[in-house]
């Protein structure tokens, strides 16, 4: 019986010897004050950054209530896409957001920037590679290129390049029209609406089909673009001919751009002045609109509500400023404001105009998220 029971506890012995932990899963470890178990640690997802987030946020400003709308956007995903439009596609007219939002099956829309008297755009707007507006002296342009966006300053020049040179262009789609190299695209309209003697070329589908002297309005291809100069003497268009490549061409590619108003945040500090070219008085609390910057692949629109006390009071531009930076924006530019603040957000207008109701817009900016 004994024998037997030595047999038995040697084989129990043998077992756990055979059968103990292996070197490939854990590994005991002393360092010279206790024992301890050191486990190969498991991998952990890390969750799928939100591509479109809204927030609605309630603060109180120097002791006024204020409102706070913010869509934080994550361009690096592919299906993702932000872009600048204009008001029934066109350099004239406006049109309520509500409507831009419908036409383009939007998952957000934000209010844009100014415009002149008919709708004009104040700056450069580029749609998908397509030049619809040049850009002028004032306000930061927001460029989005390869799922990255930045703001660089005016000017943001534009040639008509042949291959063997580059015509340096002054203005596209201008009205009144103007001196100088000027593109008209099929977005100003029918005609180019010019009224006198000019130097014209006519291009389609990046070729030139001809160039004169004409007196009078003419025609924009639907597939090209006319170049116009008041000129009808030594124009550089002169020189152009029949089957030669004629393409615009800008100073930096970019996919979507548009010049917003003054900078309110640069390099994460506060820049906001107290009167705007486009906006005036920056230091009278009212509703506001901004676009900006958290880094290269993080897009970030805010709408504060205001002119309604006990709901929100509005804001400064550097108190703008402020609740930009808040949010982490390192780089931020101001829109319109005031009635024209609006963001909407799947199909509803989330935030409350200062009039009780939409303002008719000339520009806005898309934002389209289509996982499948």
């Amino acid at each position: 019986m004994r024998n037997f029971l030595k047999l038995v506890l040697f084989l129990a012995i043998f077992l756990v010897i055979i059968t103990g932990p292996s070197d490939e899963r854990q590994n005991l470890h002393y360092d010279g004050s206790y024992l301890y178990e050191e486990i190969t640690p498991t991998p952990t997802q890390v969750p799928e950054k939100e591509p479109v987030i809204y927030t609605r946020k309630e603060i109180k400003y120097k002791g006024l209530r204020q409102v706070l709308h913010i869509l934080e956007l994550d361009l690096s995903n592919p299906s993702l896409k932000v872009f600048p439009v204009l008001s029934r596609n066109g350099i004239f007219g406006f049109e309520f957001l509500s409507d831009i939002d419908e036409r383009y099956e939007a998952t957000a829309t934000v209010n844009a920037g100014f415009n002149f008297a008919y709708g004009q755009p104040s700056g450069l707007v580029v749609q998908d590679g397509r030049l619809l507006s040049s850009s002028r002296g004032y306000g930061r342009i927001l460029l989005i290129n390869n799922r990255k966006a930045r703001f660089v300053s005016p000017p943001f020049k534009v040639w008509i390049d042949t291959g063997d040179e580059k015509i340096p262009v002054d203005s596209v789609n201008p009205y009144p029209y103007e001196k100088g190299i000027v593109v008209y695209t099929p977005e100003y309209g029918p005609t180019n609406r010019v009224d006198t003697e000019y130097t014209v070329c006519v291009v389609r589908n990046n070729t030139v089909q001809s160039t004169g002297i004409v007196s009078g309005e003419m025609e924009i291809p639907d597939d090209g673009f006319l170049v116009v100069d008041l000129r009808t003497e030594n124009s550089a268009l002169l020189n152009l001919f029949r089957g030669q490549k004629a393409e615009l061409s800008l100073q930096e590619q970019a996919e979507q751009g548009y010049q917003c108003s003054g900078a309110l945040v640069e390099d994460g500090k506060n820049v906001a002045k107290d009167m705007d070219e486009w906006a005036g008085n920056l230091n009278v609390p009212t509703p506001r609109t901004a676009v900006g910057i958290k880094d290269e692949n993080t897009l970030v629109f805010l709408v504060v509500d205001g002119r309604q006390p006990g709901y929100s009071e509005g804001v400064t531009g550097k108190q703008l400023a402020d609740i930009l930076i808040s949010l982490g924006v390192k780089e931020a530019a101001l829109l319109d404001g005031g009635a024209s603040s609006e963001m909407i957000y799947k199909g509803e207008v989330v935030n409350r105009p200062s009039t009780g109701k939409e303002r008719l817009l000339a520009s806005a900016f898309v934002i389209k998220y289509n996982p499948n």
